[in-house]
């Protein structure tokens, strides 16, 4: 290489570095965008919305669960306890997406009974949101879970579940659009019943 070459390189401008891409917030990207879809069409949409931008990788989940010992997951033995966690949470679910604008009150009280942590917060903020908006439009949201398995139930009372949802919206009383499909993995804890602390995107 050249003198001339060499002082060349030496006073090139140094490669702007590169900005760090800042790390997503899948929760408030959940509410954002769940808020967002019910503004503008109704609420099944603002559900599929939710499920669809969760950012919950199921890769990551199915590695956080293999680091559990089988030996301590009640799932694999215990049909009788896992018959139960998988019937009282699927019921917990269906409540807390079953709305009426007709009797708001209901799905309200069915979040109280059976969510906490975080999830109880998410659920307040999207609530919030469609107890508002669904009395013009007349809407009211059916949910029902198709099935439910039970991934791991733990000795200290925690349950991991995937659930999957089918749904039926109508508008002052007549279907407004078709079926809307959901998958979720729930995470319920056992406090003097099963109480529901995570929903996630599966």
């Amino acid at each position: 290489m050249s003198i001339a070459e060499q002082e060349t390189d030496e006073n090139a401008p140094e490669a702007a570095p590169k900005k760090r891409k800042k790390r997503r917030e899948p929760r408030r990207r959940v509410i954002a965008a769940a808020i967002g879809g019910f503004l503008r069409h109704a609420w099944p949409a603002l559900l599929a919305v939710a499920v669809a931008v969760g950012g919950f990788g199921v890769a990551h989940w199915k590695d956080a669960r293999v680091e559990k010992s089988p030996e301590a997951n009640r799932a694999l033995v215990d049909k009788g306890a896992t018959d139960k966690v998988v019937a009282d949470v699927s019921n917990a679910v269906a409540r807390i997406f079953t709305y009426s604008y007709t009797n708001p009150g209901a799905t309200e009280q069915a979040a109280t009974d059976v969510l906490v942590g975080a999830a109880a917060g998410q659920y307040r903020t999207l609530f919030g949101q469609v107890r508002a908006q669904a009395p013009a439009q007349k809407l009211a949201l059916t949910t029902r879970v198709s099935r439910a398995g039970l991934v791991r139930l733990t000795r200290d009372g925690e349950a991991v579940l995937v659930v999957f949802l089918d749904q039926q919206a109508t508008r002052a009383g007549k279907a407004a659009g078709s079926p809307v499909a959901a998958q979720l993995v729930v995470t319920a804890r056992d406090d003097h019943g099963w109480r529901i602390s995570d929903i996630r995107a599966a």
